[in-house]
Parts: structure tokens; C-alpha cells; sequence
């Protein structure tokens, strides 16, 4: 499945949450993936919870804090 975190496509199965993209993102862009220290967001802003579900094609907004 492909969802897109701060406009980067990552590649992760279906029914996949919040988190593992997150994870995913992290890990591609050798990034921290510290989970307790983010905001994740969706396109339109609402605050989504790091075990939420995802659909293909979504666009989440990691803030890294």
C-alpha cells in the first residue's frame, strides 16, 4: 500500500497504522524514530493517534519535536 509521509511515498502493506509508516519514513531517511517525541497530522491538520488506522493514497505530516 502507498500512503505519503510529509509528501514522501513509502511503500508498507495494507492495513498497515500510523506508526508503521512513520517507522518506514524514519528508517528510509535515516531519521530518529523516537515515537514518543512526534505529532503526526493529516492533510487537513486533525491530530491522528500513532496507532490509527491508514487507507492507500493518505497524506500524514510527521512533526518531529
Amino acid at each position: 500500500m502507498k500512503v505519503f509521509v510529509n509528501d514522501t511515498e513509502v511503500k508498507t502493506y495494507y492495513g498497515a497504522k500510523v506508526k508503521s509508516a512513520v517507522l518506514v519514513y524514519c528508517r528510509d531517511n535515516k531519521l530518529n524514530n523516537d515515537l514518543q517525541r512526534i505529532e503526526v497530522r493529516d492533510a487537513y491538520g486533525n491530530i491522528l493517534d500513532i496507532d490509527g488506522s491508514l487507507r492507500a493514497n493518505t497524506k500524514i505530516y510527521v512533526k518531529f519535536s
